[in-house]
């Protein structure tokens, strides 16, 4: 995919969470051995949303390609794609996954997500539809990247609060845009999750407490 695209720059955060030093600077030393002038985040302290916010708010182009290390593409991606931002309430075009159990013919090319409405503490039988973001493989525009960055809540995880009520400032800023899916050859998986494959391999166990996600072994 890199091959088709011009970045004007690359970073990356490195978390000392399961890995050593050494392991460390094996995966700067593998970014750089492709992007010499790549930035390297390496803070003290882990944090999942921290990471997202200290990337996007560092970055400066009109758009941004966003990937975890533990994702691999798994078919070229065209640097037309970012012809599908054309209307400009689209915001981001994320690449299909399993994990989003998805259905274009049924529902579309736009992510989307349900939730009941709530009125004075009750649940009533109205499901309301709102844009539905992402931080798996995507391209965001870089403004919105960016003001999606400034508002995280670094103690909570950072796409699960964007259509969280615990963080109403950024549901209500990312409610004016949409995501729109790519597809590509297959309308099923663009972009395989490999580290679900190794959590589970490890005995590691992601939780999600109050929109908050903490990774425990089992």
């Amino acid at each position: 995919m890199f091959k088709n695209f011009s970045f004007s720059r690359v970073s990356m955060n490195v978390d000392k969470l399961w890995g050593d030093e050494e392991d460390e600077r094996n995966c700067i030393e593998v970014l750089k051995s492709f992007y010499p002038q790549a930035i390297v985040y390496a803070p003290p302290v882990p944090g999942f949303a921290a990471a997202v916010k200290r990337l996007w708010l560092n970055s400066e182009a009109d758009f941004v390609f966003h990937m975890e290390d533990d994702w691999e593409l798994l078919e070229e991606i065209p640097a037309g794609i970012l012809d599908l931002f054309g209307e400009k309430s689209i915001s981001q075009v994320s690449l299909m996954t399993k994990e989003k159990n998805w259905s274009v013919e049924r529902r579309g090319m736009f992510h989307y997500a349900r939730k009941n409405y709530r009125f004075l503490g009750f649940e009533l039988p109205i499901r309301l539809k709102y844009p539905n973001f992402t931080t798996s493989p995507a391209f965001l525009r870089g403004d919105f990247a960016r003001g999606w960055g400034k508002l995280l809540d670094e103690t909570l995880d950072p796409e699960k609060q964007v259509r969280s009520l615990r963080n109403p400032q950024l549901m209500q800023y990312v409610s004016k845009f949409r995501n729109r899916l790519y597809v590509g050859k297959s309308e099923y998986c663009v972009a395989e999750d490999t580290g679900r494959v190794w959590r589970d391999r490890m005995g590691i166990e992601k939780v999600v407490v109050d929109d908050a996600s903490a990774w425990l072994s089992k």
